[in-house]
């Protein structure tokens, strides 16, 4: 494991202890969304499986619950509004939505929900939020959620 990956490990685990998801977990999400997930999300989702973090409101990375999950809420993307791929839906704050692409760089992209049809194109009228990797964007966050928490 990276070595930046694994100091966000022990930190989440302070915060969330006995989180994660299991490597056949991580094969399902593949097989059904039809993508390679990138290695920063594979690592993170050992200890981490998707929820609240900071002020996001991630999907959950499983089916286990009743709870929103990536694979049923990128299915339906896909069905809706014809999201590539390639992405992968995380999160849909107010308004907005945020996506992985498992292809290329920037890995994370926080963009205005109506804007979904420059997806592909990366040509929006309002500048998204970017992250390099899943490993850049889920440390804002856990960054964010211990300073809520005062640690």
């Amino acid at each position: 494991m990276d070595k930046k990956i694994f100091e966000m490990k022990k930190s989440y685990e302070t915060l969330f202890p006995e989180d994660g998801i299991n490597n056949a977990e991580l094969i399902e999400i593949e097989k059904k969304l039809e993508i390679e997930l990138p290695e920063s999300f594979c690592e993170i989702s050992t200890f981490f499986s998707g929820r609240y973090l900071g002020s996001i409101s991630n999907y959950s990375f499983t089916r286990v619950d009743s709870s929103l999950n990536i694979i049923d809420e990128t299915i339906r993307l896909r069905e809706t509004v014809n999201l590539p791929t390639r992405f992968v839906v995380l999160a849909e704050p107010s308004e907005s939505l945020i996506v992985m692409d498992t292809k290329s760089t920037p890995s994370v992209i926080w963009f205005d929900a109506v804007e979904i049809s420059e997806l592909e194109k990366n040509s929006f009228t309002s500048k998204p939020d970017e992250w390099d990797t899943y490993a850049d964007y889920f440390k804002v966050f856990l960054e964010e959620e211990k300073e809520e928490r005062g640690l």
